[in-house]
């Protein structure tokens, strides 16, 4: 098996995106707090980070100084202890409001468990596409942040409905406030997400607005085979955007 096809993720709290507004800190700071579930704390180096998640080290630089920024009696959300040469000694810092609760989610998610305290994790799947620079990749990396929310709720319809539904309903604006991403933002990503054969779309009109039905699809597509726009002429959403958002 080739590096580039080597299965590689890592998982986020929604709660996590709220609080820092990056996606860029939130992939950094869930793949520390993956390792510090896992093993107790993280022990390794700032450019094994950028490798892993596929950001430029000075990416993971900044996102670290500002997750561990404790300046103006701000509570950071990671701590570092005492390291040596080139490796980083981190750990969640318990002392945050999402701190333990972070910290018990890796840790029942890597057990198999749940409790009521847990907060959804979302997997993210880096290896599904491959930068060709680390240096531009804030797109692919919130398109496959998008991609992991979908395909969590399809995979939780599955198993909720009798009828094994391989579908999740929302609409644009639904998601965009989920994320805290701009509407156009999100657009981008989903019509990203149909020209690489990730989902596929259908329209609701059940409802005041109309919502798009989502659903996995078994084989990557390839892009040459043909673009299919989210606001082409058979799901026009543009019209929708500025209606109450129905929940």
């Amino acid at each position: 098996m080739k590096a580039s096809q080597v299965k590689r993720q890592v998982f986020f709290s929604l709660e996590v995106l709220t609080a820092t507004q990056s996606e860029t800190q939130t992939l950094v700071f869930s793949h520390i707090a993956f390792l510090h579930a896992r093993f107790g704390k993280f022990n390794s180096s700032t450019s094994a980070i950028a490798k892993h998640l596929r950001y430029s080290v000075n990416a993971v630089k900044n996102a670290l100084s500002e997750l561990l920024d404790s300046r103006e009696g701000k509570t950071p959300l990671l701590i570092e202890e005492q390291s040596q040469g080139y490796n980083l000694c981190l750990k969640i810092n318990l002392q945050h409001p999402l701190g333990y609760r972070l910290l018990q989610s890796y840790t029942q998610m890597l057990n198999k468990q749940q409790s009521p305290h847990t907060l959804p994790l979302y997997s993210v799947r880096l290896d599904l596409v491959d930068p060709k620079s680390r240096y531009d990749s804030r797109h692919q990396h919130k398109m496959l942040m998008l991609y992991g929310l979908i395909n969590s709720k399809i995979k939780a319809n599955k198993i909720a409905t009798r009828n094994k539904q391989k579908s999740y309903r929302q609409s644009i604006s639904q998601l965009s406030k989920k994320l805290g991403w701009v509407y156009m933002t999100v657009k981008s990503l989903l019509d990203t997400m149909l020209s690489m054969g990730l989902l596929t779309v259908e329209k609701d009109y059940s409802v005041h607005v109309m919502r798009v039905v989502f659903s996995t699809i078994a084989k990557l597509q390839s892009a040459s085979q043909g673009r299919q726009s989210v606001l082409s002429n058979d799901i026009p959403i543009e019209r929708y955007r500025d209606r109450p958002v129905v929940t």
